[in-house]
């Protein structure tokens, strides 16, 4: 079965990478490709290299060795162009890190105002826009310890999207949460791949991989060890590791 996605432009291009930290090696020579408005999802048990390799990708983690590219620009961490970079890559991660003595709404403009440098008035109009995207217009002007964990994951993802960003990375955004509020999150990632956001997705809520990734990846060790479709990979798997990850969570 042929990817419905077709893709147009390289948004990442990674080439080589490696991680260690210390003696340890947690990325083992990773290649990958993830195009324009595609959504590849990672799975793969914890310990597995999938969050250091997010983590590589917005420059958070210095890479070891290898090459990354966002937006056919080279990722080096004393680059001048790595803060431009940065602002390009959206993250999402498990705990939404709000900052508890501001509003929502301060939440989000915060960055906007200081590091994009808008008007105020004009951060204040997108942040507005966004929580209404998000399905929380009546929740500016709250603080965060007022909100569920639903929420305050929504805010988080809002704050992420006021900085404009051409890809989001989400690091496993629904594990914190309570099942029952699991659901609003993941619906609003859906409506970000169906307006065309490209993402990566780190995650172990199979039913949003089959749905919304064009692309599944199964790390193992630091390595990729088979990607494809989500027909492919939970459909007919070839490499015996994918085949047992896969039959460790079905029971």
């Amino acid at each position: 079965m042929e990817l419905a996605y077709k893709p147009e432009k390289s948004m990442i291009d990674v080439n080589g990478l490696i991680k260690d930290f210390g003696k340890t090696r947690v990325i083992d020579g990773i290649n990958a490709t993830v195009s324009s408005g595609e959504v590849v999802v990672l799975i793969g048990a914890s310990g597995s290299g999938k969050s250091t390799f997010l983590r590589c990708l917005n420059g958070l983690e210095t890479m070891t060795a290898g090459e990354i590219l966002i937006d056919r620009m080279p990722l080096e961490r004393n680059s001048s162009s790595l803060k431009q970079i940065r602002r390009q890559v959206g993250m999402v991660f498990q705990q939404f890190n709000l900052f508890p003595h501001l509003t929502v709404l301060e939440n989000i403009i915060e960055a906007p105002i200081h590091v994009l440098k808008q008007e105020k008035g004009a951060a204040i109009k997108v942040a507005q826009d966004l929580l209404s995207k998000v399905g929380l217009s009546n929740k500016q002007d709250c603080y965060p310890a007022t909100l569920s964990g639903g929420q305050g994951q929504r805010v988080a993802i809002a704050r992420a999207l006021a900085m404009q960003p051409k890809i989001m990375l989400f690091d496993e955004p629904t594990s914190a949460l309570d099942p029952e509020l699991v659901g609003e999150v993941l619906t609003v990632m859906k409506q970000l791949a169906e307006d065309g956001m490209t993402m990566i997705v780190v995650t172990h809520e199979m039913g949003f991989a089959r749905e919304v990734a064009d692309r599944v990846i199964f790390m193992d060790k630091g390595r990729i060890v088979e990607e494809g479709s989500p027909f492919q990979i939970f459909g007919k798997p070839q490499e015996k590791r994918t085949k047992a990850f896969l039959s460790r969570l079905s029971h």
